[in-house]
């Protein structure tokens, strides 16, 4: 019968020092498959296809989208999550900025996206095309753009013509859509 406690002991002291060490040396050890978060200084920003909107406003609908395209220019990888900060700038330091700051689309929600070094990912740009005669209109010369996890922006040359402005309204048409792959 000493045995069988002899044999128990030794299988259940095996087992505390498995289950007492593992976690400490998880915690202590990056993961592999873990990535830090991607900095502005490592991604490169562009406009890509396949939006409804077109260059110079000449658009037929009302609401229309575009893509933006985020490259991982780092040599490792990283990771985003979340909405980008996407502000329309008018105008001049010395003339003064008009602003107009897109909304979160928060009928999508956020997933994780891992960015190896050379991937992309996107998110889309969804917007109130105005015209030349409307009153409550922006015709930015850039748009910047703030990504998830960051403070600092990239700006983008806008190519899509003047936009409705939407800040102050209830249920805003112009907003930006999560990070994705």
């Amino acid at each position: 019968m000493a045995r069988i406690h002899v044999r128990t002991a030794a299988l259940v002291s095996a087992g505390i020092l498995t289950i007492t060490t593992a976690p400490a040396l998880a915690a202590n050890q990056p993961s592999a498959v873990q990535s830090t978060p991607c900095r502005t200084s490592s991604l490169a920003l562009d406009w890509t296809s396949g939006g409804t909107a077109k260059p110079g406003g000449t658009n037929t609908e009302d609401q229309v989208n575009a893509f933006v395209a985020v490259k991982n220019t780092g040599s490792g990888a990283c990771t985003l999550r979340g909405y980008p900060k996407v502000t329309l700038k008018m105008g001049t330091e010395t003339q003064g900025v008009e602003t107009e700051t897109f909304f979160p689309q928060t009928s999508e929600k956020p997933k994780t996206v891992r960015l190896n070094s050379g991937a992309s990912a996107r998110f889309t740009v969804t917007f109130l095309s105005g015209k030349e005669s409307d009153d409550n209109i922006i015709d930015p010369g850039v748009a910047a753009v703030t990504l998830p996890g960051n403070t600092k922006a990239k700006e983008l040359r806008w190519w899509w013509g003047p936009v409705q402005k939407q800040e102050a309204a209830t249920h805003p048409g112009n907003y930006v859509g999560p990070v994705y792959r």
